[in-house]
């Protein structure tokens, strides 16, 4: 079979794992890695792995459109973190101003945004105690309902299967309470596709996924981080 006649409903050059069934999907994968022998030898669970991440995205994804994402990349985490610990961010009653003029954060109202809570009258009432830890990627679920197979099986097929101590384990993801993955939904679906139990290193911040989503958007806008299309 050929991978180039499968593609989403909306009939993009996309495979989203949310809507492509296991043999369409395995035969993109057996394409990339140049035959059946090759994809068994580098992903021995693919079928098994694929059905189960399939399910994760139709069953617990909450579906929110990439476009409206929180944008932290791995290297904003450090200071993401020290923020929340510190209290810096109004997140929590009483609020420094009146929130609604951030609906659009430009730069310079967002170096006066992440500072916000010290403002407010209460220094201790937004400090959030943030926890760096691994967590295993079957304990994971995702807030997009967009996951590519293309993404997954090529850097899968350039960078080798996930294990312990590869880059995509170490690089931090940013995880609600109820476990939700604020980025790094490909890195997650790459572990998944390969060896569920394996552990992501996470900044787990014990906010409910709404409070953190809304407040993670505005933290990435108000950094300097453009939503991605």
């Amino acid at each position: 079979m050929r991978f180039k006649n499968y593609l989403t409903e909306e009939g993009s050059k996309t495979l989203n794992v949310a809507k492509v069934p296991l043999d369409k999907a395995r035969a993109y994968a057996e394409n990339v890695f140049g035959s059946k022998e090759e994809l068994d030898k580098a992903i021995p669970n693919f079928d098994k792995n694929y059905q189960r991440l399939q399910d994760l995205y139709k069953k617990e994804a909450l579906d929110i459109p990439r476009i409206q994402m929180p944008v932290i990349e791995p290297e904003d985490m450090k200071k993401f973190d020290e923020r929340l610990k510190s209290g810096s961010i109004d997140i929590f009653k009483p609020f420094a101003l009146d929130k609604s003029k951030y609906a659009e954060i430009s730069k310079k109202e967002g170096e006066t945004w992440v500072k916000l809570g010290q403002k407010d009258g209460d220094p201790n009432d937004d400090k959030v105690p943030a926890k760096w830890t691994s967590i295993s990627a079957n304990k994971l679920k995702p807030l997009q309902g967009q996951l590519w197979l293309e993404k997954l099986v090529n850097n899968i097929k350039k960078f080798g299967a996930p294990k312990a101590g590869s880059p995509v384990l170490k690089t931090t993801i940013i995880v609600s309470k109820e476990g939700y993955i604020l980025d790094g939904h490909h890195r997650h679906g790459q572990v998944m596709l390969t060896d569920p139990s394996l552990k992501m290193q996470a900044l787990y911040i014990p906010l409910d996924v709404k409070t953190l989503l809304s407040m993670g958007k505005k933290y990435g806008e108000a950094i300097g981080n453009k939503a991605k299309a």
